[in-house]
């Protein structure tokens, strides 16, 4: 009989890879995150037996739905002769429960994984930080992310590709290389590729930052336009979304990353620059007075609360700040009175 044939199929399985694949069918027939996907990956390819496990449970899956009615008959079958008495009563019953319950497994399975793919309609784990708080992140392949305050990335690691959305806010990332799975990093209008890396990534009111600290990083337009750079150590890319080409400038690459151990560091910047850092530690929002507009600012802040950090530059500047409404405005001050 058409059960029969099934039931003997899995009777050649062995028993603990067997039971293994059962286990990880109903695991991942729900919701699965990014460490299922992972730790499923990581037990394919612990043993060769493995993939072919689970391979032959999800065929014998298909063959049952084809013969679901023959199989119905089948189940019935061996409950209505588990009520006379015989010898194999209990192991035929205990096959049977077994085989229920792990078909019903390997159905679930079946609509999540298609064509085999475990990493197939997984959705990105999402990394976010309120202002003034930042976060560090070690990714399932090593790769090492720290979010600067009101940040948000989605984050999909995938068999042959690792993809990071910088939604908002600014990140800084500590690659591992792979060459079988390019790390990306979309922002805006831009895709950066690398290879192996440090960089820091900052995108805020329509413009994008890039800041490479080691190895390369190439920059390539996401709407398929030709074109693309590559950033070294210590070179940056200033890019305003929208706008066609890009400015790359040289910098201190251990300015931009300072911010990861609690500092700020200033050389020759206008305080607008400075305002909008100041944004990111706090609720309320700091502007500056057009009066202020032509003041500059080096040197190093502490980060901590806002209104410290305020506090703080007003006393290394001519500026004096004021607060209403949830708005901090920076005013310069007139020394030559």
């Amino acid at each position: 009989m058409p059960g029969q044939k099934l039931m003997t199929g899995l009777n050649h399985m062995d028993g603990t890879t067997q039971m293994s694949a059962a286990d990880w069918v109903a695991r991942i027939s729900g919701e699965p995150v990014e460490s299922d996907w992972l730790a499923f990956e990581a037990w394919l390819e612990a043993a060769p037996s493995h993939r072919g496990s689970y391979e032959k449970a999800l065929t014998l899956w298909l063959d049952l739905d084809r013969q679901s009615d023959s199989l119905a008959a089948t189940i019935a079958d061996l409950d209505d002769a588990a009520d006379a008495p015989s010898a194999s009563r209990i192991p035929r019953r205990a096959a049977a429960m077994w085989w229920g319950g792990a078909m019903t497994a390997v159905a679930a399975v079946a609509v999540t994984f298609a064509g085999l793919n475990p990493y197939h309609g997984a959705q990105p784990t999402i990394y976010a930080t309120a202002k003034g708080e930042r976060r560090a992140i070690d990714l399932a392949d090593g790769t090492h992310v720290m979010l600067n305050g009101g940040s948000k990335i989605a984050v999909r690691l995938e068999r042959h590709k690792r993809e990071i959305t910088l939604a908002q806010g600014e990140a800084a990332f500590e690659v591992v290389h792979d060459a079988d799975r390019p790390f990306q990093v979309n922002v805006g209008d831009r895709v950066l590729r690398d290879i192996g890396t440090e960089f820091d990534v900052l995108r805020a009111n329509g413009d994008i930052t890039v800041t490479v600290r080691q190895g390369m990083v190439e920059v390539l337009r996401s709407k398929g336009a030709n074109g693309s750079l590559s950033l070294g150590p210590g070179a940056r890319m200033l890019h305003h979304e929208g706008a066609f080409g890009s400015l790359v400038v040289p910098v201190s690459a251990d300015d931009a990353f300072a911010w990861r151990t609690g500092r700020l560091i200033y050389r020759d910047r206008p305080l607008s620059e400075v305002a909008a850092d100041l944004n990111r530690y706090g609720e309320n929002r700091v502007r500056v007075d057009p009066a202020a507009g032509s003041v500059r600012f080096s040197g190093v802040l502490a980060i901590d609360d806002q209104s410290v950090m305020v506090r703080r530059l007003a006393a290394l500047l001519p500026i004096s700040e004021t607060q209403q409404d949830g708005v901090i405005t920076l005013h310069g001050v007139d020394n030559t009175r």
